[in-house]
């Protein structure tokens, strides 16, 4: 056995040292050659938190070695000597290797439970192919041939192994002329995609003997071997080739660098420098593990290389070791060191649910002594091999059970079941099946303990498996549910109920490439699967692939024409693609299936709203809420997200209901992905106040538009300013300047909700800004662990939160007045001019407009609304269409994004007795355009629920006045607020009767309407909606209190802030 010895620990903090003794050094002594391996601290941990070891090869001086945690949480290792041991392939239960004339297979013979000596794996060498010295490189097992494929380097070839022969060659590269025993391209490694060969990579394009050493520093090549083309080349000795999560990935040894092939541009994107020449490359979650080794001595074959001068830039010398390398940023975060003979590797596998394995090799005489058999398949009851003879007694009362169950006659299934387990204590099904019927009854120490029965007895019973991994989602531990849904894949390959499982936890976790991996793998399994087909479209449309999503949905609904859940978000995905009809009759076709599905019923709602739909509208909302108020009650999640509830005609005590169902099912689905991470904030602080930003819309977007000086205007002697954005990096100007004027800017996109909380806390954020709310894309499950001392909603979505986790909502004594305090959980901050930052630097386009583009009437009253159609509704519309009846030849100029809506709102205006040709309608420009026509209208006026937001400062900075109706909550108050901003008190009205008026006297009265917009021209720069820098330095006394209020230990409490 190996032997670990601490060594040097006080060397540096950072560093774990162990020396280790290898007895199996030599075959014929019991002489030690000591290997010493330095770990990186947390090395270890990461390797339990993986639920991994590690398994490599080194060549140059003939070891398998194994490195995994002891009992005692220290580092394990275990060597066996294999003459030239190169290329390895590791499954759940057997290691395949190749070494100088021979592919080895090995094979675990402990169950899931057993121990030997320690070791939870115990690999014995079963059958071995001699296939002479083909100097064989990589090697794997084809998934659906399930037969052994490697890369000959002599042959320059892909082979298998034969009975008969050396091997069958399977393919060569074009460009190889001939098989002969002649490395001449230095064909090494190969990769499968979906469980088949796909890609090789070689040395060379040389078709002469030893040709590959001259081309070393650029020849490399990649080569698709099912189009038997080169896909990239320029490469330096490439190595290891692995497609995983949808990359080719390889080692551009001779440079030095881990990266991947643009397949597209057929060029190596490096990744990350790592110093040594390397070989050796496999991965776990979001890890790369690589393997280094340090140049030969005499042999030239690592040396000349690029890798030399990186190493000299760097002022590195080249090391033999692992480096374990993050996905997600690229970033060196765990390594290992090895010291003496070993000074090369070439392979790495991962051993995945594996703490300490061992191998038997040919040294000693371990291997004559170990022994081990097959159990006996029994002749009554037993599962030890799932070969209940069908016959036998036992199996008669478990059909018995069975039927009884089916039949939900539960308490008589029991008594069977206990009495074949009475009888026949072996019969792993009884044990499964009573888990079963204990889970459905909630009982689940009961369940856990049967499932746990079944598989003593039978380790391999995936359901078993599988069942206890719903279990542990159930109780929110995500990683022991990973555990038994691989331990149930492995011990069924084609069980694709645990791959789509696997895929819904790693989705819980944000892990969405990886959950896409397993849906595919459960389709792959079995096409016939509605829910991995939805599950994946579910994924896909997280990750905006929407045309792909809405496929997987429409093959759901095909296996299953019943699938109410797969109608609901394809007719989603529809919607996003602004193909609305097509959306609502999706939505039709499920109600048609399930006529009260609150999902279907309030999404369909919301369509309605969006195309001004209008026909049934009341006896919805009352149906709408009625579902609403019964979900409530039972305290089930809303079909009715907290935005949709902002602009319907609902209180903003209905508001607040919804919002905090919401929030605390987030905090409910928080608990099933995550446990409570503690942060502990501190009372105290030094230096600047630390403001976080968290948005997902840092782009080309309202946000932004309102936003963008302010960062750029924060105090930097007292405040530091952060932004963490986890939305798209569109490229333009606002993401460029924004990014620029804060202290720091993080993208997490890539960044799961924990680690996304962790960075923030890690940053010492004191006040965490929301600039989301619940609104599309919102990541609020990040403010829900409560990464900073102080929480803030702000902005983008006008309404409460519910949350306990969101101490402030920042507004004025407008849109936020005193007396409303009640409908909110947060509590209130009052700026003291308008809450909504606004931009003093947008550009309006200088080029000419004129009415005639826009196909408006040249002369004649231009009323206008651009907000978005959802916000219209037949009050105030009806409101409209009586001004337009009072003021001859005047318009309504909207905005629309779909046709629907245009064709809706003219049929609404022919039944109000206005002509449909007095609407026209606007469409989508660039933001200097869009700021630029507004100066061909005269009045803009607001809708009722959900006013005019940054839409309404776009139309007073570009000169356009508004008009608006005040209402009672936050986004029905928000025009008033802008127009008291900018000292306009006069265009708010107080009733729709005093709206209506304003407007047509307005229209009528030229001489006043001028005086208006002559006011607004001289206010826009003196009064303070547009001072962005009085705005920020209120905003920052807002923050500064806030932290007072907090640092003197005292919970949160409204705030007002003068001028």
């Amino acid at each position: 056995m190996v032997r670990y010895a601490i060594a040097l620990h006080t060397l540096l903090a950072s560093l774990c040292v162990f020396v280790v003794m290898m007895n199996q050094s030599t075959p014929n002594t019991n002489q030690s050659i000591p290997v010493e391996i330095i770990a990186s601290r947390n090395f270890i941990d990461w390797l339990e938190s993986q639920q991994i070891s590690l398994a490599f090869t080194t060549y140059q001086s003939s070891r398998l070695m194994f490195l995994g945690v002891n009992p005692q949480r220290g580092m394990s290792g275990f060597e066996r000597i294999f003459d030239r041991a190169m290329g390895l392939y590791a499954t759940p239960e057997r290691i395949y290797l190749s070494s100088r004339y021979q592919i080895w297979q090995l094979d675990n013979v402990l169950s899931s439970e057993q121990l030997y000596d320690g070791y939870d794996k115990l690999y014995i060498p079963r059958i071995s192919y001699t296939t002479g010295n083909l100097d064989i490189h990589d090697l794997a097992i084809e998934n659906l041939s399930e037969r052994i494929i490697f890369i000959s380097t002599m042959l320059n070839c892909l082979a298998t192994v034969s009975d008969r022969h050396s091997c069958i060659p399977l393919w060569k590269p074009s460009f190889i002329s001939a098989l002969v025993n002649e490395d001449r391209c230095h064909l090494n490694g190969l990769a499968l995609v979906d469980g088949k060969a796909r890609y090789v990579t070689a040395c060379s394009q040389s078709d002469v003997v030893d040709g590959w050493r001259d081309r070393r520093q650029t020849g490399g090549c990649v080569i698709d071997i099912q189009s038997n083309e080169v896909i990239a080349t320029g490469l330096s000795m490439p190595h290891s080739p692995r497609f995983y999560q949808g990359k080719l990935w390889l080692l551009n040894a001779g440079t030095g660098y881990f990266g991947y092939i643009d397949q597209n541009k057929g060029i190596f994107e490096p990744v990350t420098f790592c110093p040594g020449f390397l070989r050796g490359l496999a991965f776990v979650g979001n890890y790369a593990i690589v393997g280094l080794s340090k140049n030969r001595g005499v042999d030239k074959t690592f040396s000349g290389l690029i890798l030399d001068d990186n190493l000299m830039a760097k002022e590195a010398d080249p090391r033999c070791g692992l480096l374990i390398i993050d996905l997600k940023t690229g970033e060196v975060v765990h390594w290992i060191r090895l010291e003496g003979e070993v000074t090369e590797l070439y392979d790495i596998q991962v051993l995945e649910g594996v703490k300490r394995p061992q191998a038997l090799g040919f040294q000693n005489d371990d291997i004559s002594k170990i022994i081990t058999l097959d159990p006996i398949s029994p002749l009554v009851g037993g599962n030890i091999a799932n070969n209940q003879p069908d016959t036998s007694p036992a199996d008669t009362l478990y059909r018995q059970a069975y039927t009884l169950q089916k039949q939900l006659k539960l308490e008589e299934a029991i008594a069977l079941y206990q009495q074949l387990i009475n009888q026949s204590p072996q019969y792993a099904a009884a044990w499964h099946q009573l888990g079963v019927i204990m889970d459905s009854l909630g009982q689940i120490d009961q369940a856990i303990l049967a499932y746990k029965q079944a598989l003593l007895i039978n380790p391999n019973y995936a359901e078993s498996h599988n069942n206890l991994g719903i279990i542990a989602v159930s109780k929110g531990d995500l990683d022991e549910a990973i555990i038994c849904f691989n331990q149930a894949i492995r011990s069924n390959q084609n069980y694709a109920f645990a791959d789509n499982n696997l895929g819904l936890v790693l989705q819980m976790q944000d892990k969405l490439g990886d959950a896409v991996v397993n849906f595919q793998e459960a389709i792959r399994k079995n096409p016939n699967y509605p829910e991995a087909h939805f599950n994946l479209g579910n994924v896909l449309q997280l990750q905006g692939k929407i045309e792909e999503a809405i496929a997987y949905f429409q093959t759901a609904i095909k296996l299953n024409p019943k699938y109410i859940k797969a109608y609901n978000s394809l007719a989603l995905a529809l919607g996003r693609q602004d193909k609305v009809e097509a959306a609502m009759s999706v939505f039709k076709q499920a109600l048609a299936i399930q006529p009260n599905s609150p999902e279907a019923f309030a999404c369909l709602f919301s369509m309605k709203e969006m195309t001004c739909n209008w026909e049934t509208r009341e006896a919805d909302l009352i149906q709408l809420w009625q579902l609403t108020e019964n979900q409530l009650q039972e305290g089930k999640s809303t079909a009715v997200t907290p935005f949709d509830s902002l602009y319907k005609p609902w209180s903003a005590t209905q508001q607040l209901k919804v919002a905090s169902n919401y929030a605390q099912e987030i905090k409910r689905q928080l608990a099933l992905i995550t446990k409570p991470l503690n942060f502990n904030h501190s009372r105290t602080r030094s230096g600047r106040l630390k403001i976080g930003y968290l948005c997902h819309d840092f782009r080309n977007h309202p946000t932004s538009h309102l936003m963008q000086s302010v960062f750029g205007l924060h105090d930097r002697n007292n405040f530091e300013i952060i932004a963490y954005s986890y939305g798209p990096d569109d490229g333009s100007e606002y993401r460029r300047r924004i990014a620029n004027d804060c202290d720091r800017f993080y993208d997490i996109a890539t960044l799961s909700i924990t680690e996304s909380a962790q960075r923030i806390f890690n940053d010492g954020v004191h006040i965490l800004v929301d600039l989301m709310g619940y609104i599309d894309k919102a990541r609020t499950q990040i403010l829900a662990l409560k990464p900073a001392p102080i929480q803030v909603n702000y902005l983008v979505y006008p309404g409460t939160m519910g949350a306990d986790f969101i101490d402030y909502i920042i507004g004025d004594a407008i849109v936020t007045p005193p007396k409303s305090a009640d409908n909110f959980t947060e509590k209130l901050v009052i700026l003291p001019d308008s809450y909504q930052a606004n931009d003093y630097q947008q550009i309006i386009s200088s080029k000419p407009v004129t009415r005639s583009q826009y196909g408006l009437p040249e002369s004649g009253f231009v009323f206008c609304c651009f907000n978005h159609t959802y916000k219209i509704e037949p009050q105030i519309f009806t409101v409209w269409m009586e001004i337009l009846a009072n003021v001859p030849g005047s318009v309504l100029w909207l905005f629309s994004r779909v046709a629907e809506a245009e064709a809706n709102l003219r049929r609404e205006a022919k039944a109000r007795g206005i002509e449909g040709d007095r609407l026209i309608f606007a469409h989508l420009e660039p933001k200097s355009e869009h700021l630029a026509r507004h100066q061909l209208a005269d009045l803009f006026l607001d809708t009722l629920y959900y006013n005019a937001h940054t839409t309404g400062s776009d139309a007073l900075w570009a000169g356009l006045p508004i008009m608006t109706c005040l209402e009672e909550t936050f986004p029905s108050r928000v025009g008033a607020s802008l127009l008291t901003a900018i000292g306009l008190p006069e265009l708010i009205t107080k009733n729709l009767e005093e709206y209506k008026n304003l407007a047509i006297n307005l229209a009528k009265s030229p001489d006043k309407l001028h005086k208006i917009k002559q006011k607004l021209a001289q206010n826009r720069l003196t009064y303070p909606l547009f001072d962005t820098l009085l705005f920020t330095r209120n905003l920052e006394k807002a923050y500064r209190t806030m932290w007072d209020i907090y640092a003197a230990g005292k919970s949160p409490e409204m705030i007002r802030i003068a001028n």
